[in-house]
């Protein structure tokens, strides 16, 4: 057997450049509500799952890597290797009963890999963001005494996921899988009482660093099997147990003096803390799903997902965490796949939307959120590439008691990379 080293000249070179953006890239974002529990949770999804309102788990294909449910890896036929990435942009709007402020930021959405092993065997491996921490949060209040006093809120970092799948079929229906996934970074959050109005008054300020890093499981399951001639039906599960992150912790809190200018001056060191070892319990979700598909003409689908973030832990302490839910559903369609004379026939059509709650409860107030979502799978010439382009526009939160309402409009753009390697020559 032999490869095509030609045709896989470009895609190689752009993985290397693409693999070294992963490595050394920052994820950013902007969410006060990050500041909670492991920060804002990732979707998780490529172009193809998000632009379909996050379908996955009833969801398989032989052109694209699902590691929403890793028995959907068995679709990867037995002579071609899948490769996908993609980039994130996102416009955010926060909105309060006392301002309104946007901000943008992009970052590396994910790495993906799929290929067969064996006649029975397929495997899949990749890199893919599992949550984020990034705000910058400060209210104000006056006081006869001391003036304006100022409360400061920052935080960055976050958690990756890095994920090797493998999924098998059995009697061509059935067909089950699991992800191992290292899960590993670090979150700061810093926290500041100030009185600006005096430069004598003594201001106070608590950094909190942790650093963890563990292995994650997820099993899948999936049952595809034909309704009428050139339509199928897929129902698949899901099931992630409860982890219990290895974490280390850096506490250092201290008081200090601060002058017209800015100019901090140190005054005492309160309390320090290097390398506190506890754990990070990150609860046990479970998820369900079903699609209805023509091969090469439409697909459609719906997906629950719920996770048990009441039992959520960080070094014995629990957080403002309620149970999470989601709705999905969305679909594909394509007009005339083989239609070469009319570009727009062939191209993939998306759309889809998705409700749920999130993990969050606040002032007595649920978190509710939801997303619009829709994109196209642009067909490439020469080798078998297409160009993903996705877009989803959601809201979460409330203005109410004092909250803030986080809109957002997120733009994806990948590609997939669909190569015949495994294929012995007739010539040589």
């Amino acid at each position: 057997m032999s490869l095509n080293h030609h045709s896989l000249k470009y895609p190689v070179l752009f993985f290397l450049l693409f693999l070294h953006t992963a490595l050394f890239a920052q994820i950013r974002i902007v969410s006060p509500y990050s500041r909670f529990g492991i920060g804002d949770l990732s979707d998780n999804n490529n172009a193809w799952n998000l632009s379909m309102g996050q379908l996955g788990i009833g969801m398989r294909s032989p052109i694209h890597v699902n590691y929403m449910n890793p028995a959907s890896y068995s679709a990867f036929d037995s002579l071609s290797f899948v490769f996908e990435g993609g980039f994130n942009g996102i416009f955010v709007n926060l909105k309060s009963d006392f301002q309104n402020v946007s901000r943008s930021y992009a970052s590396l959405g994910y790495l993906l890999f799929g290929m067969p092993v064996n006649k029975w065997w397929r495997t899949s491996f990749g890199i893919v963001p599992f949550s984020d921490v990034g705000y910058s949060v400060v209210t104000l209040e006056e006081s006869e005494a001391m003036g304006t006093i100022a409360r400061q809120y920052f935080g960055s970092g976050g958690i990756s996921r890095l994920y090797w799948g493998n999924s098998v079929r059995f009697l061509k229906k059935f067909s089950v899988g699991f992800n191992i996934s290292y899960l590993f970074g670090s979150m700061n959050r810093e926290a500041a009482v100030l009185f600006p109005d005096s430069i004598f008054a003594m201001n106070f300020r608590e950094v909190f660093r942790v650093n963890m890093s563990d292995l994650h499981y997820t099993f899948g399951a999936q049952y595809r099997t034909m309704l009428a001639k050139d339509l199928f039906v897929t129902a698949g599960a899901v099931y992630a147990p409860t982890l219990s992150m290895a974490s280390k912790a850096d506490i250092f809190a201290t008081t200090f003096f601060s002058n017209a200018a800015g100019i901090e001056t140190p005054r005492d060191t309160l309390f320090v803390t290097d390398a506190y070892k506890g754990r990070i319990v990150i609860p046990m979700m479970l998820g369900g799903g079903i699609s209805f598909e023509k091969p090469d003409k439409w697909v459609a689908g719906v997906d629950y997902k719920w996770q048990n973030w009441e039992k959520f832990r960080a070094f014995g302490l629990s957080d403002s965490l309620v149970n999470s839910w989601q709705v999905s559903v969305g679909g594909e369609i394509t007009p005339n796949i083989d239609n070469y004379n009319n570009y727009l026939a062939r191209i993939r059509y998306r759309l889809g939307f998705n409700y749920g709650r999130s993990y969050l409860h606040l002032r007595g107030q649920d978190l509710n959120e939801y997303a619009i979502t829709f994109g196209l799978g642009l067909p490439l010439r020469g080798i078998k590439t297409m160009l993903h382009v996705g877009g989803q526009y959601g809201s979460r939160g409330t203005t109410s008691s004092g909250l803030i309402r986080e809109s957002y409009f997120k733009v994806v753009i990948g590609f997939s990379i669909y190569e015949r390697w495994f294929i012995k020559r007739k010539y040589f």
